[in-house]
């Protein structure tokens, strides 16, 4: 099984077209059909449903995409772990941040880019769902969202701050009292 595999097995799943995952992976159709239907005959399992057109994934796809997805972040993870030996962290940070939060995200991205000068940082405004998925899926390396709900539960939690709303009035106004 080769890494290649389990990329175009994702870029699939993103894109749910055969031709726009050939072109997000930069390789023809054919070349990524062909490398999916290896991986296929190497686990021994379908991935892909198939008709005329992709029609999703079967169980099995899904447990594979789940570990591919969990397969690639380590390899990302070990490249910047050397990298970070080799001098300084390198990469990008993709942090997914909900949009009530975006003021206060240069607390967390400032000072990771003066303490990583060779890393760059890729800021999304993206809903709480959004983030939960893009976590899921290992889209998203960190994000700032609301703690309120429990699905958030296989990630690490650092809280930041705490947000108050208050009402302002003129005094004298109607709502004054």
């Amino acid at each position: 099984m080769l890494l290649r595999q389990l990329e175009y097995l994702v870029a699939l799943a993103r894109e749910r077209h055969f031709a726009r995952a050939a072109a997000a992976c930069y390789v023809s159709q054919p070349s990524l059909s062909a490398a999916i239907q290896r991986l296929e005959h190497e686990l021994d399992v379908s991935i892909v449903r198939r008709g005329r057109s992709y029609e999703g994934l079967t169980p099995e796809g899904e447990v594979v995409l789940a570990w591919a997805h969990r397969i690639l972040a380590e390899r990302d993870a070990l490249q910047q772990e050397l990298s970070a030996l080799r001098g300084g962290l390198t990469g990008t940070l993709r942090l997914g941040v909900v949009p009530t939060a975006l003021p206060v995200a240069s607390l967390l991205t400032t000072p990771f880019c003066e303490r990583h000068p060779r890393a760059a940082v890729t800021l999304q405004s993206l809903s709480s769902e959004e983030i939960r998925h893009g976590l899921a899926e290992f889209e998203l390396d960190a994000a700032m969202t609301y703690l309120d709900d429990d699905t958030l539960r296989q990630v690490l939690r650092f809280p930041l701050y705490e947000e108050r709303y208050v009402l302002l009035t003129p005094a004298d106004g109607p709502l004054g009292d």
